[in-house]
């Protein structure tokens, strides 16, 4: 049976203040409207989703905010049915000064799909890469360069997906989740191989960010499709088929593609045909693109971030000799050290 949340929409500068005639809208599901004289919504769901979202905004003017206020997307999970969400909403900058900047951060797509720079996505995926790059000055030099090329592609598509909410929800559910998803398996399996519970854990939200209803097989055609450049398939998004050059030009840079596409298709191919995603793992490290990037110089340096590197593949040790196999092939003057760091053991 449909189930149903009570929106409470704010003032984020001011929670006290609640917006009267804020839109929450959703063309795909009837009940859209706008909030009460206390803020309020009742919205309703039908019953197949758990989790859904809707876009709220409120373009009007009020004490506390001269421009109005910036759109909002928020999801509605069903294990929050019958209770209250408060939404905060922020106020829109002056157009004339820029007080108040709108320029989107690195992670311009999540945030586009999730409505805010500060999602519980967006913040995830900041925690993720705080971590890795504290651990390993290369690990952060890859980051930065993923990052690089990330900023040539993603800002164009942030900014037509915040036009359709459809194509949001498409690719909140079919990538950005799933993608999350493995970078906290990786992690966990990176910082915590002996911790089997939250690697179990880990494994399960994998498994629940790739559901059956989505279609796996469609998503995974799809990938593969702008991997080879090829036409997408019939009945594809028609955002997506416009956003194809650019996804196509995106599978063509090589962190970028090694960060996004290849575990994106990763998970859903482990999702779908049911393979072990800790070995998927490992065979993702293992071809991480660390040969574009420069050793570190001083010798104490360059030991101490193998032995992290090293580290990071101690749950697969056949993935850990692939990868010191194409560090060594890389780094040639850093071959002994790479020995050193135990990169030759695979030993199951």
């Amino acid at each position: 049976m449909p189930w149903a949340i009570t929106l409470e929409v704010v003032d984020a500068a001011v929670p006290s203040f609640k917006l009267v005639g804020a839109s929450v809208s959703d063309d795909t599901i009837p009940g859209s409207g706008v909030t009460d004289a206390n803020g309020q919504l009742i919205y309703v769901v039908a019953d197949e989703f758990s989790q859904y979202i809707v876009r709220i905004s409120h373009p009007g003017a009020t004490v506390h905010a001269a421009f109005g206020y910036i759109n909002k997307n928020f999801t509605l999970n069903k294990s929050s049915a019958g209770t209250i969400q408060v939404v905060p909403l922020n106020p829109a900058p002056d157009p004339g000064t820029g007080t108040g900047t709108t320029k989107p951060p690195k992670c311009f797509i999540v945030s586009a799909t999730t409505g805010s720079r500060d999602s519980a996505e967006v913040t995830h995926l900041r925690q993720l890469r705080d971590r890795v790059a504290t651990a390993s000055r290369v690990g952060g030099q890859l980051i930065d360069e993923i990052y690089r090329e990330y900023a040539q592609f993603s800002p164009a598509i942030a900014i037509e997906l915040e036009r359709d909410l459809i194509t949001q929800k498409a690719v909140l559910w079919g990538v950005v989740r799933p993608l999350l998803a493995w970078y906290s398996l990786a992690g966990v399996l990176a910082f915590e191989p002996a911790n089997q519970t939250a690697i179990d854990l880990a494994t399960r939200d994998l498994k629940a960010a790739c559901p059956r209803y989505l279609g796996g097989e469609s998503i995974i055609g799809l990938l593969e499709a702008v991997h080879a450049g090829a036409p997408l398939p019939a009945g594809t998004n028609p955002l997506l088929v416009e956003f194809a050059p650019r996804l196509q030009a995106a599978a063509r840079l090589r962190c970028a593609s090694w960060a996004i596409l290849d575990p994106l298709l990763r998970t859903w191919r482990s999702a779908t045909e049911r393979l072990d995603v800790a070995d998927q793992v490992g065979q993702w490290l293992a071809t991480a693109p660390l040969d574009v990037l420069t050793p570190p110089g001083a010798p104490d340096v360059l030991e101490a971030e193998l032995h992290t590197l090293a580290g990071f593949l101690a749950f697969k040790p056949l993935a850990r000799r692939q990868l010191g196999e194409r560090l060594t092939a890389a780094w040639p003057d850093a071959a002994s050290a790479i020995a050193r760091a135990g990169f030759g053991a695979a030993n199951e």
